[in-house]
Parts: C-alpha cells; structure tokens; sequence
C-alpha cells in the first residue's frame, strides 16, 4: 500500500477491515477533549448535517447548524420543517460534522453521532437555549425578526465515530458521555 493520497491501490475485504480496525479504548479516550471541542466549533470549521428517518425507513438529510453543550446538541428548527414530523415518529437521529477545509493531501476530519432526538417547543426553554449559545459563541436568535415557530431539537448521543484524529483509518468510537 502507499500512502499518497491521490494513487488508487487495490486491497481486499480483509486488509479494509484491518485497516478500519476500531482504534484502542486509551488512543480513543486520549483524543476524545479534541473530538467533543471540534463538533463544538472550537477547532476547524465543519460542515453538519441531521439525517432523520422517513416512516418507510429512507434517511433524510439536512445541512444545520450546531450548539454543542457537554455531548448533547441542540439545532433550532421551524415547525413547518419535515425532519420535526421524522423525529416524532422515530426519535433515533444521526448528526455529521465534516471539517470545512483540511490541509492539502489530507482526508477531512469527520464524526458522526447517532443518539435520541427530542423536540423541545417550550419557549422559555428555546430562550434559554438562545441565551447560552450567544454567551458561548456570540450568535442569539440569528432570525429574531421572522415569524416562524422555533423547535429546540435536543439530542443525547449514543454512539459516536470519529475520524481523522488518530491518523488515517483509524476511529475512535464511543458510547459513554460524561
């Protein structure tokens, strides 16, 4: 095998899954603070996205944006949107964050967390929402002035991959949040 990116080289089914091997719990456990900072927005810029369920089991996708407090992350939602409709019916959500721009030749950091999604209409709860993401990060209610209905979409992760902070190939999961 190389190791340049761009040259296509051929490897079994075996060689993948060795490759892809699960990283060791203490590799995982060591860069877990830089896993939990980068979906929290304190690294690289990220792309991310939910993926919700439609009754027949087809994944929807959506590109949103994020306010991760501890593991658990919060997306503002109007009511009118499908994705809220997918969540009542199925609360099992899957979120991914794609760093925006990796150095040249190397692969994009990447995590993706399922976990239980509840929808929050509460408005003094949504406020309180608003009120610690503009102390964290600077930006309140970004559509103050619009009058659409604001859901709270909470989600507690079950299980999280990622990838790209123990070198190439190499996830670190985790199913425990403290």
């Amino acid at each position: 095998m190389t190791d340049q990116p761009n040259e296509y080289v051929p490897i079994t089914r075996v060689q993948t899954i060795e490759l892809e091997a699960e990283a060791s719990p203490d590799d995982a456990e060591r860069v877990k603070p830089q896993v939990l900072e980068f979906i929290q927005g304190r690294g690289a810029p990220f792309f991310a996205f939910l993926t919700t369920l439609r009754k027949d089991g087809r994944p929807h996708c959506r590109p949103v944006s994020t306010f991760v407090e501890g593991w658990t992350v919060g997306t503002i939602s109007q009511d009118v949107h499908l994705k809220n409709q997918h969540i009542r019916n199925n609360p099992v959500v899957g979120y991914l964050w794609v760093e925006q721009c990796p150095p040249p030749g190397i692969r994009p950091k990447s995590v993706w967390m399922q976990g239980l999604c509840e929808i929050i209409d509460d408005p003094q709860e949504i406020a309180e929402f608003y009120r610690r993401r503009e102390a964290a990060l600077g930006r309140g209610d970004t559509h103050a002035d619009e009058e659409w209905k604001r859901l709270l979409l909470r989600t507690r992760p079950q299980l999280v991959r990622a990838e790209g902070f123990l070198g190439r190939l190499k996830p670190a999961l985790y199913r425990t949040f403290d």
